[in-house]
């Protein structure tokens, strides 16, 4: 397959080829790089004659506007959750206000961060070097349940989107309560059967349902839980429909747990099949930096589930622990 393209596409076309792969994955060669070339230049085409856009042709087109104009629809901007943030998308957002003294105000922690978006902010137009102060207490758990959670990021190399290495040492909580408990079983009924009966001693003890929050890696695994939960006699609500009307324990995947906070958390199946999960981990043999990235990625997806408790948390697994457990606990 050879690449065609017009002329004017010939220094991007350079530019890909001389671009360095390292921690993208599987290495491409030169003419495995042409043909990606001919396949998004051909898909581009495609979408201009059928006049349709992408949500990333659309940001990219935003962007470019708002590059060329003087006019900024916009004085400030509040970006949260900005570990999560792609390249584009802080292009987007530096191009969308003029550059001033407090222009951008930015709240982010890459401790959290649980999608494959890895940026420099200096390379995106956005200087933070001696302007950021860092958060060091932990309002919403325990200092139990964060020391714990905490060590399962302990010795990991987790950026901090300006070309260094950020640390968790000294994040701390002055709220104390129960240290988390660990509870592995034998199949994966057992484990729901265990999970029904934890849920309801807590609303026996005065927990509402809806300060209950299930969290797991594997979807699969949210049937066999609800069916323990209903024969306990709890309802149960997927996190991704529920409602401050649902009298109900919410139940759902690690990623949709962002964001929410519960009295009592059940993080279940962390089993070592399935955290970290095999399909979100890039072979070591095709690329070994992506191979690491992908396993802190998946380390943080734990941490974020783990830390949306703020009372009491629940770990379970079937089978063999997930190695990011065993591992904390040999330390």
């Amino acid at each position: 397959m050879s690449a065609f393209f017009p002329p004017h596409h010939a220094p991007l076309f350079r530019a890909l080829l001389a671009a360095k792969r390292t921690g993208r994955g599987r290495a491409l060669g030169p003419v495995q790089r042409a043909q990606v070339w001919q396949a998004i230049w051909e898909f581009e085409q495609t979408l201009t004659q059928q006049g349709v856009w992408t949500h990333e042709t659309v940001r990219r087109e935003a962007t470019r506007l708002l590059e060329d104009s003087s006019a900024k629809p916009f004085r400030h901007v509040i970006i949260d959750e900005a570990q999560d943030l792609s390249p584009d998308q802080w292009r987007l957002l530096r191009a969308s206000v003029a550059e001033a003294p407090d222009d951008i105000f930015i709240a982010g922690d890459t401790h959290q961060r649980i999608y494959d978006n890895r940026v420099s902010l200096r390379e995106v137009g956005i200087n933070i070097a001696g302007r950021s102060s860092r958060l060091n207490i932990n309002y919403r758990t325990t200092a139990e349940i964060l020391g714990w959670s905490l060590g399962l990021l302990r010795g990991e190399a987790i950026d901090d989107m300006e070309g260094g290495l950020d640390s968790i040492a000294g994040c701390k909580s002055y709220v104390h309560g129960q240290p988390p408990t660990l509870s592995g079983h034998q199949s994966a009924e057992a484990e729901a059967k265990f999970i029904a009966a934890s849920a309801k001693e807590w609303i026996d003890n005065g927990i509402a349902p809806s300060e209950i929050g299930i969290a797991v890696r594997a979807k699969w695994l949210t049937s066999k839980i609800e069916h323990a939960l209903k024969a306990a006699g709890i309802d149960t609500v997927d996190l991704a429909k529920a409602s401050d009307d649902n009298d109900a324990a919410r139940i759902g995947t690690m990623h949709r747990m962002k964001g929410l906070e519960f009295r009592c958390v059940c993080v279940a199946g962390v089993s070592a099949k399935l955290v970290p999960a095999a399909n979100a981990v890039t072979p070591v043999e095709d690329d070994k930096q992506t191979h690491q990235q992908d396993l802190e990625r998946e380390r943080c997806l734990l941490f974020v589930a783990c830390t949306r408790a703020r009372e009491e948390l629940l770990v379970t697994w079937h089978g063999e622990p997930s190695p990011f457990v065993t591992a904390l606990e040999k330390n």
